[in-house]
């Protein structure tokens, strides 16, 4: 039992409503995918490390400077018992197997090499690592030379192979 002023009413609504409008079966809204790959994106940076001491292989170098140890600094880093080194200076003499007193006689010894130097100081220094040492051993021994020395121009890295 519709009455005319129920009519009127739904006409009325009809009037006022908007007019939807009919996708296509082909068309897809792909926004929620695109929020989704946005939030795992930043999710991955957000949550990764960067860290130089995990770095993988080195490629291997086909040329390089020739520089002269004479005008150097010289550290040779040799293999020890598992991830530990074994630095020596250029005469020879080893130095400490402990990390931190590594540290402080690397830098010693580069003061001293710096100061004795004879006529144009030496302002580079020269890493002879073996192949066998891991890049984070190197990467630490550089990163000593780096926040002890800023005045040094260059730290070359060899690598000896077996």
């Amino acid at each position: 039992m519709s009455t005319d002023l129920d009519d009127a009413v739904d006409d009325a609504e009809d009037d006022f409503a908007l007019p939807r409008k009919k996708r296509d079966d082909d068309e897809m809204d792909i926004t929620p995918m695109i929020d989704i790959t946005f939030l795992l994106l930043i999710f991955f940076v957000v949550c990764s490390t960067m860290d130089p001491t995990k770095i993988g292989t080195i490629p291997e170098a086909e040329n390089g400077l020739a520089i002269a140890a004479k005008n150097s600094a010289v550290i040779f880093i040799n293999p020890g018992s598992g991830d530990e080194v074994i630095l020596s200076k250029m005469d020879g003499t080893e130095l400490s197997r402990d990390e931190d007193a590594q540290a402080s006689e690397i830098i010693e010894y580069i003061t001293g090499e710096m100061e004795k130097a004879s006529g144009a100081s030496k302002q580079q220094v020269m890493l002879f690592g073996d192949s066998n040492v891991k890049v984070g051993q190197v990467t630490r021994i550089q990163k000593i030379i780096g926040d002890a020395f800023e005045d040094i121009d260059s730290t070359y890295i060899a690598v000896k192979e077996n």
